[in-house]
């Protein structure tokens, strides 16, 4: 959503322009030397990066139970980053600002953890080698190709508000929670055709 208004797009304009792997990776660069938005001076939408960017070179963790972990990540051999062992992991991530990020990240979890609940109730026989391979399906699909329609904010929060008579909101902030209600009642109506 922030790339996508730095750039002045709409998210699906963005989603087929700048993603891969159904819209879930940011594509690369054609000469395949790094992310599409790496410039000539470093990242080009620097203030807007996504949560991915923000967090490097730590990658983050979270485990079904919601322990949490961090690790550190090889730096690409061109970064320009300062890197040390002076500080913590937390003294890193404040001064990032990540904190909003990851209750972001965690929101958006709950409805993913809900989601696979669903689908496991709709398919319980479907297992785990099934599920990895339509993984790889979705890391495979053509760039600029979704691999759910719910990924475009502006085109399910457009499709919510029609439904029900709302202005869709220009700010972020209120656009991602419609996004948030509009994928919820998508749950909602099929946990509605799961139960008897």
């Amino acid at each position: 959503m922030r790339l996508s208004r730095r750039l002045g797009l709409t998210t699906t304009e963005f989603l087929a322009r700048h993603t891969e792997a159904g819209g879930t990776v940011l594509q690369t660069r054609p000469d395949d030397r790094g992310c599409v938005f790496l410039g000539e001076r470093g990242c080009t939408v620097h203030p807007d990066r996504p949560l991915a960017c923000r967090i490097y070179p730590l990658a983050r963790w979270v485990a079904p139970d919601g322990d949490e972990s961090f690790g550190h990540l090889q730096p690409h051999p061109q970064t320009a980053g300062l890197y040390g062992t002076r500080g913590t992991v937390d003294d890193y991530l404040t001064s990032q600002g990540l904190a909003p990020y990851f209750a972001m990240s965690e929101r958006y979890g709950e409805l993913y953890d809900r989601m696979v609940a669903i689908m496991e109730r709709l398919d319980p026989d479907e297992d785990t080698d099934r599920r990895t391979e339509r993984r790889a399906d979705v890391d495979e699909m053509d760039a600029g190709t979704l691999a759910t329609q719910w990924f475009d904010i502006d085109a399910a929060v457009g499709a919510y508000c029609r439904e029900r008579g709302l202005s869709v909101p220009a700010e972020i902030d209120a656009l991602v929670d419609l996004h948030l209600a509009a994928v919820g009642a998508w749950l909602d109506a099929l946990e509605a055709r799961l139960t008897p």
